[in-house]
């Protein structure tokens, strides 16, 4: 039985990113920190990065983020509209439906749970 690492690091300043994609659309690049939880269940964390462009996402597990650099409008499929910029943080759910809009160059930290 080998031991595991407790703990993963990175840097906001890395450059191994990988194309992201939506369906069969890439949808800017991520860098991955985490793709499981210490029990093997499915959990995301990373940075990802984007230029200006639209695409329809729906969010495959709970997703919380803070934004590192540039603006981002989500229209939810419910009509509400979020407009996020440097230094925000926010929460959205599992299942939910939306449009993004990449208002200028984009970078987030982000953590996906419940997958």
């Amino acid at each position: 039985m080998s031991e595991k690492d407790v703990y993963v690091k990175s840097s906001t300043s890395t450059e191994h990113y990988e194309p992201f994609m939506v369906g069969d659309k890439q949808a800017g690049e991520v860098h991955w920190l985490t793709v499981s939880n210490s029990s093997g269940q499915p959990s995301y964390s990373g940075l990802w990065r984007c230029e200006p462009m639209t695409f329809e996402y729906e969010f495959p597990g709970d997703e919380v983020f803070q934004v590192l650099q540039g603006d981002l409008q989500v229209e939810i499929q419910n009509g509400q509209t979020v407009n996020l910029s440097q230094g925000d943080i926010v929460s959205f759910d599992k299942g939910l439906k939306s449009t993004w809009t990449i208002q200028s160059s984009f970078k987030k930290f982000f953590v996906i749970s419940n997958c």
